[in-house]
């Protein structure tokens, strides 16, 4: 059996050999995010469907192991504990890393609450700052329509305006339905520098204000293409840019009022924040991974237009616990590697084809000879969808055979 350690391992090895990139970045290989836009691919139905079944399969085990490492093999029921065991999944701390972070003792990577909160801050910072200037200024700016991030499904503006809900949780003391702003980052900022803590509340609903407003004028990737094709600017978008930016600004601003929050406070606000907004959402990343599974699988036992649309469907839903996480893609996320494992944008179309196109044994396989820029989200988003909506059944599968394009 491959263990999540070996999975992993593959993946890295595979992903920088194909020339591996998170999200956002751009490819050397000449592929671009743009995958489909840039060739068609034919395969056989055998190998689409099992290809499809693995990497929602493969994404699932890493949605699992996050949680799992967040809460910790002592903390989970006696089935999450023993599926621990059986992915021999690395550096998994008896308590959680959750506890870990909340325990910040001296001669630990947290030895005090204070650098917690600076841990905070500073990966809010960088998904703000990965929003404006990576993920919509780079393909905006460069007119790259095949760097925007979720064009398969255009979900992009639904990403980045969860990714700023990611930094709102955060801030605020947990989802809305979940939040106690009273032990919140902002109620602390808020005792010791009221104008600031306002500063960064008012820059967050902005950001989401002007994602709403670029959205409303169509999707990202038409944004792009309108410019690139007839110099067409969006303001929407140009606006979105900047309101952004100037959050990441006010963000970076909180590292000054964090010196004259108490330690006592400080260590309320970590405890608030792991267990009303870390835990739950890669809670809700577990559960809803669980369903994806579910879905593509229904589908590829039986490709109906409706189960198709329900797959469709339940990758959006899972998409939203993943953006609405980036605000803490710190700890296990970071240190081995689930990110890219996730999240690899853009994707090595030649490779997938080359998948599509290989000899598997698909009932066996796991994905572990397969890059990271060949697994997770956008490879899931790329065999499901098209232009925006799912695949259409009846002219997508003809004769035990798929073309995508």
């Amino acid at each position: 059996m491959r263990t999540l350690k070996n999975l992993l391992l593959a993946s890295v090895v595979g992903g920088a050999t194909l020339g591996m990139s998170s999200c956002s970045e751009n490819s050397e290989n000449g592929n671009g995010g743009g995958g489909a836009g840039n060739q068609t691919i034919e395969a056989t139905w055998s190998n689409y469907a099992g290809y499809t079944r693995v990497v929602s399969e493969v994404l699932e085990r890493d949605a699992f192991s996050i949680y799992a490492l967040w809460k910790g093999a002592n903390n989970l029921p006696a089935d999450e504990a023993s599926r621990v065991e059986e992915l021999e999944i690395p550096a998994m701390l008896a308590d959680g890393y959750g506890n870990l972070f909340k325990k910040h003792q001296a001669g630990s990577t947290y030895p005090n609450a204070k650098v917690c909160l600076q841990t905070i801050i500073a990966a809010s910072v960088d998904i703000a700052t990965e929003v404006s200037e990576q993920k919509i200024a780079a393909p905006y700016n460069e007119k790259n329509v095949y760097g925007v991030e979720s064009w398969y499904s255009f979900n992009s503006y639904t990403d980045y305006d969860d990714n700023i809900e990611s930094i709102e949780n955060a801030y605020l003391g947990g989802p809305e339905d979940n939040r106690d702003e009273a032990t919140s980052l902002y109620a602390a900022v808020k005792a010791v520098n009221a104008t600031l803590a306002e500063q960064v509340k008012s820059d967050i609903e902005a950001s989401h204000q002007a994602l709403k407003a670029a959205k409303e004028q169509g999707c990202f990737r038409d944004a792009v293409l309108a410019y690139a094709n007839n110099n067409i600017k969006s303001p929407q978008v140009e606006q979105a840019i900047t309101t952004i930016g100037t959050l990441a600004q006010s963000l970076e601003q909180l590292n000054g009022a964090v010196e004259a929050i108490s330690e006592t406070v400080a260590d309320q606000v970590v405890t608030n924040y792991v267990d009303r907004t870390v835990i739950p959402t890669y809670t809700n990343l577990k559960n809803e991974a669980g369903k994806l599974v579910e879905a593509v699988s229904k589908y590829t036992q039986n490709p109906t237009q409706e189960n198709l649309d329900a797959a469709c469907q339940q990758w959006k839903q899972t998409r939203i616990p993943w953006e609405r996480s980036e605000a803490f893609l710190f700890g296990p996320v970071a240190d081995q590697q689930f990110d890219p494992h996730l999240d690899s944008w853009p994707l090595s179309q030649l490779n997938i084809k080359s998948i599509l196109r290989g000899n598997f044994d698909w009932a066996n396989e796991d994905g572990s000879s397969m890059g990271a820029n060949t697994l997770g989200f956008h490879t899931l988003e790329l065999l499901l969808f098209e232009n925006g909506n799912p695949r259409q059944v009846k002219t997508f599968i003809k004769d035990g055979m798929v073309t995508i394009q």
